[in-house]
């Protein structure tokens, strides 16, 4: 059989899902697929939203050619419109066997400009739904809508977790036989949780941070979903009662002067530390001792898996995805949404326990190891790959 041709295509300016797409990119069997990608920024460009090269230099790296659609996150008619004709124009041109689209708003443009252009088969991977979170009824209304309307042209959903699934099949966004279930997962290799003594004494330096403090970091976008209010908040309680802690936090985003703010407000500025987006990210998290998720949805996070296969112990919060992969005190620690003293207590609980924390973070590991291991994942995508034009083919 020739190889088939495949479109990898996102909006995503970075994060968990660059990282994903890339990664599914480089592992693939060549000798089966051929894949192109396709994403909305070219090198060079400033307003990015995480400190990774830029994706279009991520394909690059790795040897995959790409064409650039410019996106955006935001609702536009206008230039949503222009983005889908470009998309449209691409994916007629090239002949695509299977267009793979990933986050929602590639995913509402590429799979209806893939059917359009009579692409045989079209996937689609929201990475954590639009509608999920604590919006209110009428504010999601419109994302289902829109979701429901592009699963008529796709051949299948594929969701990071079984919650995700079960949000789909909630709100009747397709047939449960379209929407299966392949985890988000990770190299491994790229994860060896030693740190060189002295390179860690000079990242210490480098940040500032007392040899003989405790680091607890959260890392993501600075938005309403990821929720780094709560954190800044259960951190202001924790400081009072723990004083040698250091809390960094890491990323950027549109809430990036709000949270500058509030730690004027909460007198939190000698004890934490805003980052910004950082390409060392890996080296922060080796040195920390605990890593935060206060998520208030999620497909499923990435920064989590790579925490945990650092054997970082992880408090999280109980939201789609992550209830996925931890099991509270055995691999992490759940509280719930938008509570910053339960958060703060339960991130004191762990630091005084540094034996518990030892042994959940070996946990956490096993638990990547196990079941978020990309070496198990891949043969999973590449069957369902297969199986779907197969079957396009046979019926056609």
């Amino acid at each position: 059989m020739e190889k088939i041709s495949i479109l990898q295509i996102t909006q995503s300016l970075g994060g968990g899902v660059q990282k994903y797409v890339i990664q599914l990119c480089e592992h693939l069997d060549p000798n089966r697929f051929r894949i192109i990608g396709c994403c909305s920024m070219g090198p060079g460009r400033e307003n990015r939203e995480d400190g990774d090269i830029p994706f279009s230099e991520a394909f690059q790296q790795i040897g995959i050619p790409y064409f650039i659609v410019p996106m955006q996150r935001s609702i536009n008619p206008l230039k949503d419109f222009l983005s889908f004709l470009l998309i449209y124009k691409n994916i007629k041109k090239k002949n695509f066997d299977i267009v793979h689209a990933h986050s929602s708003k590639a995913g509402v443009l590429a799979r209806i400009a893939a059917r359009m252009a009579g692409v045989p088969v079209i996937i689609y991977s929201p990475h954590a739904f639009s509608f999920d979170g604590p919006k209110h009824i009428l504010k999601k209304i419109p994302f289902i809508l829109f979701e429901k309307i592009a699963a008529f042209f796709c051949d299948s959903i594929i969701t990071d977790s079984p919650t995700e699934k079960k949000l789909a099949l909630k709100f009747k966004i397709a047939r449960e036989e379209k929407i299966s279930v392949i985890p988000t997962s990770i190299k491994l290799n790229d994860y060896n949780p030693e740190i060189d003594e002295e390179e860690r004494k000079e990242y210490l330096k480098i940040l500032g941070i007392p040899k003989e403090h405790k680091i607890v970091t959260m890392i993501g976008r600075l938005s309403p979903q990821k929720d780094p209010i709560t954190f800044i908040l259960s951190s202001q309680r924790l400081k009072k009662q723990y004083q040698k802690v250091t809390f960094l936090l890491v990323g950027d985003g549109p809430l990036k002067e709000k949270c500058c703010k509030l730690l004027q407000e909460v007198e939190l500025n000698g004890q934490m530390k805003v980052l910004g987006w950082r390409r060392d990210y890996k080296n922060i998290l080796k040195i920390s001792d605990l890593l935060v998720s206060s998520s208030l949805w999620e497909g499923l996070p990435f920064i989590l898996l790579e925490a945990m296969a650092f054997s970082k112990p992880v408090v999280a919060t109980r939201s789609t995805g992550i209830v996925d992969v931890i099991n509270d005190g055995e691999n992490g620690f759940l509280v719930p949404p938008r509570s910053p003293k339960i958060l703060s207590d339960k991130i004191k609980w762990v630091l005084d326990r540094p034996e518990v924390a030892t042994k959940v973070g070996k946990a956490a590991k096993k638990t990547v190891e196990e079941k978020f291991n990309l070496r198990k994942t891949i043969p999973q995508i590449e069957e369902l790959y297969i199986q779907l034009y197969k079957n396009k083919i046979k019926n056609a």
